[in-house]
């Protein structure tokens, strides 16, 4: 697939050494956010170098900036700053007069001794706009830079950025989703991405639901094991047998016939683990109602990214109100004593051994909740 984002390589690093900067950068994206990015990694690699804030300003083309403005700050010497670094937004609704000023600031400015970095940004490509003199002074003088890909490093914000650059759109719901069923891995969220994509460019609707992200990404083990305990925690036994089935997995392709879909006894392992932090967690909800000292808990031993900790937080308050303090002490008896005949059983054992768990955790021997 011939994509538009993966004809040019990644883009030159920016700003991080004064003696090598040109007079103006130009930065092209179809994605506004990933400008965004661009604008805030610029002024963390100067920042060492600016004496003040004061130095760093950016105009708005959407407000139409005031020309003389920019002419002023970019002719007065800074008493603080090595140099300074004015950030022109929006080029492409730049007026005319505005391009005039900008070009003529360039054509004056001595490439040796250049006191102001002029750094402009357009979500249109102003490369194939050569429509006055003044326009092709400034690229004459500009390194221009096309930013095909995102540059963030949160997985929130990439996936957002990317999508933005190729045309289509995830709803909170789904984004949230695909983040979760890759277990928050940025490597593995930029593979399953093109199958998202390759499904979705032809639809005629662009935006991408939790349906489609369920049917095209599958879950990863890890969180399949937090769904399970997630169940055990609102007292859903049928909804935890059927998660219960895609955390058994076979210890290793050659397994003999009576361990197939016993599971890998270090999956179950980690299943106890998550279940008693839960209910260790329901304690602290019963005890206290600093909030606080549940989402450090939380942070500290469930194991989710901490932006997930607000949700799993809120999970926890709701699932404690499921059990009274005595079930929940009885039930991290139930865990501990569990803990050691999983450690020590067989891995054809393992299945009964964890229905049991989930029938004493439930307190009735039939198959559902009360």
């Amino acid at each position: 697939m011939d994509r538009e984002h993966k004809k040019t390589s990644n883009p030159e690093k920016s700003a991080e050494d004064f003696s090598v900067l040109k007079p103006c950068y130009i930065y092209i994206s179809k994605s506004g956010s990933v400008l965004d990015e661009k604008i805030e990694n610029i002024k963390k690699a100067v920042k060492s170098r600016l004496g003040t804030d004061v130095d760093f300003k950016i105009f708005y083309c959407g407000e139409e900036p005031d020309a003389g403005e920019l002419s002023v700050f970019y002719n007065t010497p800074s008493f603080f700053s090595e140099k300074k670094v004015a950030v022109i937004k929006d080029f492409e609704k730049a007026s005319l007069q505005l391009v005039e000023t900008v070009s003529g600031l360039l054509e004056n400015t001595d490439e040796d001794s250049f006191g102001t970095v002029l750094v402009i940004t357009s979500q249109k490509d102003v490369e194939k706009k050569k429509t006055t003199k003044a326009m092709e002074k400034i690229l004459s003088k500009a390194s221009v830079k096309k930013l095909y890909a995102p540059v963030s490093d949160s997985l929130k914000k990439w996936l957002y950025e990317k999508a933005e650059l190729d045309g289509i759109k995830f709803l909170p719901k789904a984004s949230a989703r695909f983040i979760e069923n890759v277990n928050f891995d940025i490597g593995l969220l930029k593979r399953e991405y093109e199958k998202i994509y390759t499904y979705i460019i032809s639809e005629k609707d662009k935006a991408i639901d939790e349906t489609a992200v369920n049917k095209l990404v599958a879950r990863v083990l890890e969180m399949k094991i937090f769904d399970l305990v997630d169940f055990i925690g609102k007292r859903d036994k049928s909804g935890a047998l059927v998660a219960l089935k895609s955390v058994l997995v076979p210890v290793k392709s050659g397994a003999a016939d009576n361990d197939s879909g016993s599971g890998d006894k270090r999956n179950i392992l980690g299943l106890i683990t998550l279940l008693h932090r839960m209910f260790k967690a329901f304690l602290y909800i019963k005890s206290t109602d600093d909030r606080e000292i549940l989402k450090n808990y939380i942070l500290r031993n469930i194991g989710h990214a901490p932006y997930m900790v607000p949700k799993v937080t809120s999970n926890y308050i709701k699932f404690s109100a499921n059990f009274n303090y005595s079930e929940i002490i009885k039930i991290i008896g139930i865990l501990n004593r569990y803990d050691y005949l999983l450690r020590t059983a067989p891995s054809g054992q393992l299945k009964g051994l964890i229905l049991k768990l989930i029938a004493e955790i439930a307190g009735v021997s039939s198959p559902c909740f009360h």
